[in-house]
């Protein structure tokens, strides 16, 4: 529900009065009430926020006199007049101490100071206004990560939706035309190649997201596995057309796709604060199948690449050059493959660590 709208009142004192000035134009039939400890007004005019209704209320620091108090409303403010009650002596404030209205700003054209007290009231002046530059600051901060909250939520939801989108696409093809009906390798792979190759590309961003505060987790985890699968798509599979005929590309293209069917939909609720028991059990328990499959369909891709990279000597560096370096592609992928065998088992162990922790039995304490 939104506050209410105040309007801004100007209020000053000479010695046996209290005036205020409502800073609302063209108000018609408000509703006032005024007792001995407060004034309640209600008004639809035009003030700071346009045409509305404003409303207030004031708890006085001391008593006022309703009977001999007045109010007048002209076309560009309202006015009042409060008779105090008691001896004719200078308010040090106008309303209670604890009450600190932003809203009500002091008068100085009408104000009536006596003895030395002009002193005190310009220290008064100057600590309201600061008062009220700090509450400004606070609002803008929590205004602004209040948007920049709302935005990363968005911002999250939709790079996983679409994600999503874009895995389940490549599953569904694959299943469909590829194990199903038994379609051709270079007719699968031609149908699945441009939607994979956009989704391994929007994934890194998934290393930068980390590095900028948009998710808590580290950036080794994701580098490392957005760099391992970008290498093996992009320098090894897309550069020999000759493993599009293999039917161990495929195979891989539809683990990979099967692992995302369940990750994007985990994050994707996590970034907007909701969980489902049934993503989460399949997201800490699928990999159990799934994490095997893939480092394995990746070994055999790799090792199917070799002798075709053998034979073209592909990206292959050699001595003497401008540069004095040398590279050699072969060698590469069976390092590749040693990295893989030797990563495995720690990845496995984290992830069964996660699963664990999740959904490790509960210890009873006697």
């Amino acid at each position: 529900m939104a506050a209410p709208l105040h309007p801004i009142v100007y209020w000053a004192q000479k010695a046996e009065t209290i005036t205020l000035r409502v800073d609302l134009k063209d108000v018609k039939d408000p509703e006032i009430q005024l007792t001995k400890k407060s004034l309640t007004f209600k008004g639809v005019g035009i003030g700071a926020a346009g045409l509305n209704s404003y409303q207030f209320t004031l708890e006085f620091l001391k008593e006022v006199d309703p009977e001999g108090s007045a109010y007048r409303i002209t076309d560009r403010e309202v006015n009042f007049v409060l008779m105090k009650v008691g001896a004719s002596v200078q308010w040090p404030k106008l309303t209670l101490p604890e009450n600190k209205e932003p809203w009500l700003k002091i008068d100085f054209d009408k104000w009536t100071v006596e003895d030395d007290s002009e002193d005190d009231e310009l220290r008064r002046k100057a600590e309201f206004e600061k008062d009220q530059l700090k509450q400004i600051e606070k609002q803008l901060t929590e205004c602004e990560a209040e948007a920049y909250a709302d935005f990363k939520k968005m911002y999250l939801c939709l790079y996983n939706f679409i994600q999503f989108i874009g895995f389940s696409y490549i599953f569904i093809y694959l299943l469909v035309n590829f194990v199903i009906k038994g379609q051709g390798m270079k007719q699968a792979y031609s149908g699945v190649i441009f939607p994979l190759s956009l989704c391994q590309c929007l994934s890194i961003l998934e290393i930068i997201h980390p590095l900028v505060g948009l998710v808590k987790t580290g950036a080794v985890a994701p580098l490392i596995q957005v760099t391992g699968r970008n290498v093996v798509l992009f320098a090894v599979i897309r550069n020999e057309a000759r493993i599009e005929s293999e039917p161990i590309v495929c195979y891989l293209f539809l683990v990979w796709s099967s692992i995302e069917l369940v990750r994007y939909p985990f994050y994707m609720l996590t970034s907007i604060g909701q969980e489902s028991v049934v993503i989460s059990w399949l997201r800490y328990t699928l990999w159990i199948p799934l994490y095997p499959a893939g480092l394995l369909s990746e070994i055999l891709t790799l090792w199917t690449a070799i002798p075709f990279y053998e034979v073209t000597q592909r990206f292959c560096i050699k001595l003497p050059n401008v540069l004095n370096i040398s590279f050699d592609m072969v060698t590469y992928l069976y390092i590749h493959i040693a990295a893989i065998l030797i990563a495995a088992p720690t990845m496995m162990s984290h992830m069964w660590r996660q699963r664990q922790k999740r959904f490790g039995s509960k210890k009873k304490i006697h």
